[in-house]
């Protein structure tokens, strides 16, 4: 379905809200600021976006969006459970440890983690999204014997765990973007390493 001229205006605003958040964090990006580099007025912006907090969530909320039709694209749910999750896990790895921008739109929640919701709203919709589609394969190959008989929310609680283990040190600075490579052999070993502790107990 074609985008109205209305959405494809909000899209821009988010486009290069992105930017602008990116590159002076939340205090330099301004409703002024976003507005003036869209070429409008600060009215037509805030019609759009009551606050900036507002603004903010759009923004990360369009880049989980993105992540999730990726990855709604490119499963194929006949293929072995290994391969479905090395497939999630490494555009996951690809969107927290090689995307710059979206490590420091991160680090830009987090500034203002103490004085917003926008963090706890960012959370509670990606709970709802990709990780549900997650938990719903889970389950699936646990009916089917696959997997342990545990919980299927668990399980994918703790693989969330372990692909999130390098957010902080990334967060900080503390490591360079990863390479192809890297993400390849960190999706094998976080595979490898779910399916040690959840895979079926042979008889």
């Amino acid at each position: 379905m074609r985008a109205t001229k209305a959405q494809e205006r909000r899209e821009r605003m988010i486009s290069i809200a992105k930017e602008v958040f990116c590159e002076y964090g939340y205090e330099g990006a301004s409703m002024s600021l976003i507005a003036a580099r869209i070429g409008g007025s600060k009215g037509t912006l805030y019609n759009y976006f009551p606050t900036k907090n507002e603004l903010l969530l759009a923004t990360m909320l369009a880049g989980a969006e993105d992540f999730q039709q990726a990855f709604a694209e490119t499963i194929d749910e006949t293929q072995p459970l290994e391969k479905i999750l090395d497939n999630f896990v490494k555009q996951l790895l690809q969107l927290l440890y090689q995307d710059e921008n979206t490590v420091k739109l991160l680090r830009v929640v987090i500034s203002v983690g103490g004085s917003s919701d926008v963090g706890r709203r960012f959370f509670e919709y990606i709970g709802e999204g990709v990780w549900v589609q997650i938990t719903r394969i889970l389950d699936r190959h646990i009916k089917a014997g696959e997997l342990r008989q545990t919980d299927a929310q668990l399980m994918t609680t703790n693989l969330q765990g372990l692909c999130d283990a390098d957010m902080l040190r990334m967060l900080m600075g503390a490591m360079p973007p990863m390479t192809d490579k890297a993400i390849q052999q960190r999706s094998q070993q976080i595979v490898n390493a779910f399916l040690r502790t959840y895979g079926a107990i042979e008889t």
